[in-house]
């Protein structure tokens, strides 16, 4: 079970919030209705991590872009 009891594949990372955004266990939240764009307290929390673990700018953003056509993908192909 993945967080809030919502039923998850082994597979999945991402779960789907009451508020209807897509939330990744590592706490990067994406609107869908914001053209995937995460929420600006998931970013700014997400990016403090990844920058104390010692990722760069760069890398933090290449992962953030990544995670938004991972979780797009993963409505396409669990929701529709």
């Amino acid at each position: 079970m993945g967080p809030g009891g919502l039923a998850m594949s082994e597979m999945s990372a991402w779960y789907i919030l009451p508020n209807g955004n897509i939330k990744h266990l590592d706490g990067l939240e994406l609107q869908p209705e914001r053209d995937w764009l995460p929420t600006d307290a998931s970013l700014e929390l997400y990016t403090q991590a990844q920058r104390e673990a010692g990722w760069t700018e760069v890398r933090i953003l290449q992962r953030v872009m990544g995670l938004a056509l991972e979780g797009e993908q993963w409505v396409r192909d669990n929701l529709e």
